[in-house]
């Protein structure tokens, strides 16, 4: 038995090898980009924030506090109410101070069982609506700072044209 061979017509306009190698470097160009620009947290809810210029983007997300109209919140956990920040008068928030100590503490085992120094973690981000008083986002953050948190971040709304 002969073997049947295809006949291809001469009139081809384009190799389908090349369109082929053409569409894998695109789609890897697509997913690297889509990797390297995915959103590392998600937005609260009932949360406006403030719009920046930057493009620095954080490495890792360790904590993140919410501070909304209505509670301050740790990790998911409505902790106190925001007007209860504003009426008091001294910067230290103590049921916030306590939460950010316990989660403080434990970040700090976890360094030491991985090795590395423990006074070194301790990385948060904080998410402020832009229309909260200037005097809750201060006392927040001193509360933050109080607990052992140096690396203090805030969340904000990326705007186009932003500098490096």
């Amino acid at each position: 038995m002969a073997r049947k061979t295809r006949k291809f017509s001469e009139d081809v306009p384009f190799s389908l090898t090349s369109m082929m190698d053409m569409m894998t470097i695109i789609l890897v160009f697509m997913i690297k980009n889509l990797d390297a620009e995915g959103q590392l947290l998600t937005q609260a809810e009932n949360l406006i924030l403030p719009v920046s210029t930057s493009k620095v983007q954080p490495k890792e997300v360790a904590l993140t506090v919410v501070v909304d109209n209505n509670y301050v919140v740790v990790d998911n956990a409505k902790i106190v109410p925001t007007e209860d920040v504003l009426k008091q008068e001294d910067l230290l928030v103590t049921k916030v101070d306590s939460v950010l100590k316990e989660r403080r503490a434990t970040e700090q085992e976890h360094a030491l069982k991985m090795g590395l120094p423990a006074n070194e973690a301790g990385n948060i981000i904080v998410q402020i609506d832009k229309n909260i008083p200037y005097d809750a986002m201060y006392k927040v953050m001193a509360t933050c700072g109080f607990s052992g948190y140096t690396h203090i971040a805030f969340a904000v709304m990326q705007k186009n044209g932003g500098e490096e």
